[in-house]
């Protein structure tokens, strides 16, 4: 199976389904991460949060973890904070997903707050139209405080990736820098209520947009 993981920042995959990425690549399927925007930051008071060079080593030290190298992670130059909604954006991304042909696409909700997170869905979902199977990845702290509620329909169980992935945010030190350890305690916990609902461990819950159901081997 081919999965792509795209994500408006370069720790958002990570966040969000970092452990069904570990456990895919575990299980010999085939990974690639998009990042839609330079993921540069800089903070209102106009100091450089995180520089586009941190972002993308970033990016390459958390996809080590989750067994993903650096030559299947993609970086494209919109942005941050202002990733347009656009034909640009959709057919950027839409190169990508046919250069890849991926059996499935993980991508944000797009009831996020975040206008990226937001702009990202809506673009995936117009660049993925002629592929059968998309999932939007359930938004994580510090996003991600709708007023619509997200609703888990599809689970799967990290119980054995959460370490890689905890550990994969830790490694965007930037962020980490930020948030801290309670921003991965908050993280474990969501998995952990996810996996409470299937009956393991900890799990991701992902909301679809439609999915194709197979039966290979």
């Amino acid at each position: 199976m081919r999965l792509m993981a795209i994500g408006a920042h370069s720790d958002d995959a990570e966040l969000a389904c970092g452990g069904t990425l570990a456990s895919a690549v575990a299980k010999g399927h085939a990974v690639r991460l998009l990042v839609l925007t330079e993921s540069s930051y800089t903070g209102l008071a106009g100091n450089v949060l995180r520089t586009k060079d941190e972002a993308w080593q970033e990016a390459v030290d958390a996809a080590k973890v989750l067994g993903i190298q650096e030559h299947q992670i993609r970086f494209l130059p919109f942005p941050t904070k202002d990733l347009p909604y656009t034909a640009e954006t959709i057919s950027e991304i839409e190169k990508e997903l046919n250069a890849f042909r991926p059996d499935v696409i993980l991508t944000h909700w797009p009831f996020d707050t975040h206008q990226d997170h937001r702009n990202a869905a809506l673009s995936t979902i117009s660049a993925g139209r002629y592929f059968n199977s998309i999932l939007m990845y359930e938004p994580m702290m510090p996003a991600g405080r709708s007023y619509v509620g997200f609703r888990p329909q599809i689970y799967v169980d990290v119980s054995d990736f959460i370490g890689q992935k905890l550990e994969a945010l830790r490694r965007h030190a930037s962020q980490y820098a930020k948030y801290g350890e309670d921003w991965i305690d908050a993280v474990e916990s969501r998995c952990r209520l996810r996996g409470f609902e299937i009956g393991c461990k900890y799990a991701e819950a992902f909301e679809a947009v439609r999915f194709q159901w197979t039966f290979d081997a």
